[in-house]
């Protein structure tokens, strides 16, 4: 059965707005998602952390927050494949359709999401930092060089709640191409690290409205800073791969080889590599092929 898309041209980014995120690494999309959608994808989420389950994946090397693990943030990956309420708001088209445009691309496949749980600190020892890194430090096995993520908050977000941060302009610096600090809770020591000076002009706080969301390139360094809201912060992370995207082999320094749970998950090719255009890990949110008038 085929699928066919209509999206209203204005919600849509300009050439200049893709030309833009060329230089920046970052996009700021308008008010496009509907409240109700972005309610039911909070709900979801909730019945998910409480362990319910619409589909069950096969075993593979993935987080999955269940109770027990802890009171930090919750990281819960390929939350859509396995929850009918947030694969709702992840395959939503205008999500494709925007990153179609930035990316260049007739086509966007999912490659990944994460449905993240920030907790408050308020009151409490934890520390809800996230990092400074990229995507692509952990898509290693991926050929594109111009995969990106649609960052969904549920709800606003603002410098208190700690929103996405990203670097302007970094997803162009040779040095930012293996960042994977997720984990390091010092944000202030990034550009000590990677050897740099970084102005303080170009660290950007994504500050958006509920139905907003912001795309980042898949080199773009980004982070968030702790929770001091009262109330917890939650996002969807939408990962996103371009048609040209396809498996590659990739060993560690050690030379072991590189092994996703993408690649544990999806079906083989025709030389026995996986294959991400899997429909059933990887669905399309968007083709231009399928656009109606």
């Amino acid at each position: 059965m085929s699928t066919s898309f209509h999206i209203d041209p204005s919600l849509l980014p300009s050439e200049d707005d893709v030309r833009r995120y060329e230089e920046t690494g970052y996009y700021v999309t308008k008010t496009v998602l509907p409240h109700d959608l972005l309610d039911r994808c909070a709900v979801a989420i909730a019945e998910h952390h409480q362990g319910r389950r619409d589909h069950k994946l096969p075993k593979a090397r993935y987080t999955d927050w269940k109770p027990g693990d802890g009171d930090g943030v919750r990281n819960n990956e390929f939350c859509s494949l396995q929850n009918d309420g947030v694969k709702e708001l992840a395959m939503f088209p205008v999500i494709g359709a925007i990153a179609a445009r930035l990316a260049r691309s007739p086509l966007i496949r999912l490659f990944d999401d994460q449905a993240i749980y920030k907790p408050t600190d308020q009151g409490s020892n934890s520390n809800s930092t996230v990092g400074w890194h990229t995507d692509h430090s952990y898509w290693s096995t991926c050929t594109s060089n111009k995969m990106l993520t649609a960052w969904i908050p549920l709800h606003d977000t603002s410098v208190a709640n700690g929103t996405l941060t990203v670097v302007e302009g970094s997803h162009l610096w040779r040095e930012s191409e293996h960042v994977r600090q997720f984990n390091n809770v010092d944000l202030e020591s990034l550009g000590r690290w990677i050897g740099r000076d970084i102005p303080d002009s170009a660290i950007k706080p994504i500050v958006l409205k509920k139905g907003q969301f912001s795309f980042h390139h898949m080199r773009a360094l980004h982070a968030s800073a702790p929770n001091i809201a009262p109330y917890p912060r939650i996002a969807l992370a939408v990962h996103l791969q371009d048609e040209d995207n396809h498996y590659q082999p990739f060993s560690s320094t050690d030379g072991q080889p590189i092994v996703l749970a993408h690649d544990q998950l999806c079906r083989r090719d025709e030389n026995g590599m996986p294959d991400y255009s899997d429909p059933c890990v990887f669905p399309t949110l968007w083709s231009e092929r399928a656009v109606t008038a």
